[in-house]
This record gives structure tokens, sequence and C-alpha cells, in this order.
């Protein structure tokens, strides 16, 4: 990450929680001069921000799924365990994927965002 002067360290307060106009409200002394431009580029990635991933029914999925290993171990035929462990590790191997591309994701908005916040900030 860019080092920053002390000065401009009040940019990181409440980044990347709050919106544009918020963090630019707790710059001290209020001699923010950016352009319309460049406050309209701000709160459009702002307005991009993508959504979170709901890791608690993610985990309940994964967590039903793999107790449901045992009755078709148990009671079940054979194959029909192979047939269910393989489409449960196909739906494992898709969440971890799932979670990859929607991490990259943020990590590149949470970049974007922070280089239209300090070009706002200058």
């Amino acid at each position: 990450m860019a080092k920053f002067p002390d000065s401009h360290s009040w940019i990181f307060h409440g980044f990347p929680e709050l919106d544009p106009d918020a963090i630019l409200r707790q710059e001290p002394g209020d001699k923010v001069l950016a352009t319309e431009e460049e406050r309209q580029r701000a709160r459009w990635l702002w307005e991009r921000r993508p959504r979170e991933m709901n890791v608690l029914a993610y985990g309940i999925l994964l967590g039903v799924g793999a107790v449901m290993h045992t009755p078709f171990l148990l009671l079940g035929p054979l194959q029909l365990f192979c047939l269910f462990h393989a489409c449960y590790v196909l739906f494992v191997v898709w969440v971890i994927g799932m979670f990859i591309i929607k991490e990259a994701r943020y990590r590149r908005w949470k970049k974007d965002y922070l280089r239209a916040i300090v070009r706002l900030a200058r």
C-alpha cells in the first residue's frame, strides 16, 4: 500500500465503509478542492461496491451436506453415496471458486475506491 504523510491519515478513518462525502467531511480544515468529475467518479465507484458474501448461509449448506453423508453411507447403496459425495465435492469447489472471485472483485474495488478518495483529497 502506498505511504501517505500523516496529514492524510484522516482518509483511512471509516474507509471503505463510508461513502465519499462522509469521508471528505472528516478532513480537518475543510480544504477539499476536488472537481465535480472527481466527486462523481468517487460516488460512482461507491455505488458499484460489491455485495458481501453470506458466509453463514454457505457454512450452513456445507455443514448440512457434510452431515448428510452419514445416512447415505449407512442406509443407502454405495452408488448413491458416491453420487452424493461427487455432487458435494463439486458444490464445495463451486463455493471456494465463488469466494475467490468475490474476494478478487472486492480487492479491485477497494483499490479503485481508495484511489478515487485520494484524488478527491488532493
